[in-house]
C-alpha cells in the first residue's frame, strides 16, 4: 500500500492504492496533470508513505527517483505495515 499526497500550485490530491504497476502510472499522470506550466512560478512535491515490508517498495524507489530527476521535490515517509 502506498498513500501520496501531492501538492501544487495547480491544486493538491491524496492518492491511497495498493503498489501495483498501474497504480503507480496513474499517480504519474497525476503528477503530470498537476505539474504547474514551465512559466509559472512554483514547485510541485509530491509525499510518499511506503509499507516498509511492501514487497514493491524497491519498485517505488526507483520510481521516485525517475520522478525526481524530472524536477519534482519528493519526500519519501516509511511506515509500518498494519497488522
Amino acid at each position: 500500500m502506498l498513500e501520496a499526497r501531492i501538492a501544487s500550485p495547480r491544486g493538491s490530491l491524496y492518492f491511497a492504492a495498493e503498489a501495483t504497476p498501474y497504480d503507480l502510472e496513474t499517480l504519474q499522470l497525476y503528477v503530470r496533470d498537476l505539474a504547474p506550466p514551465e512559466t509559472s512560478a512554483g514547485t510541485l512535491s509530491l509525499e510518499v508513505k511506503v509499507d516498509d515490508g511492501d514487497p514493491a517498495a524497491p519498485v517505488i524507489a526507483s520510481w521516485l527517483a525517475e520522478i525526481a530527476a524530472t524536477g519534482v521535490q519528493v519526500a519519501r515517509t516509511h511506515r509500518a505495515l498494519a497488522r
